[in-house]
């Protein structure tokens, strides 16, 4: 059974349904590294501690697509 160390351990990634490289990505979530994802979003960031990724989701991704977990 997976329990929260095996989810820190695998890091996270951030995706997002920008498809080419924008100044301020839309859609973006935060989800654990080797989650399946659609296909309409692609990784463009980590892995890394969930912690990284929202600090980068909020650097670099516009408002409307606010991170989950």
């Amino acid at each position: 059974m997976a329990g929260k160390s095996d989810d820190r351990e695998r890091g996270y990634i951030v995706i997002s349904t920008t498809l080419e490289e924008a100044k301020k990505y839309e859609g973006c979530k935060v989800v654990p590294y080797g989650d399946v994802y659609p296909a309409i979003y692609r990784q463009v960031y980590g892995p890394a501690s969930q912690r990284d990724c929202e600090k980068w989701v909020a650097a670099n991704c516009s408002k409307s697509g606010k991170a989950t977990s």
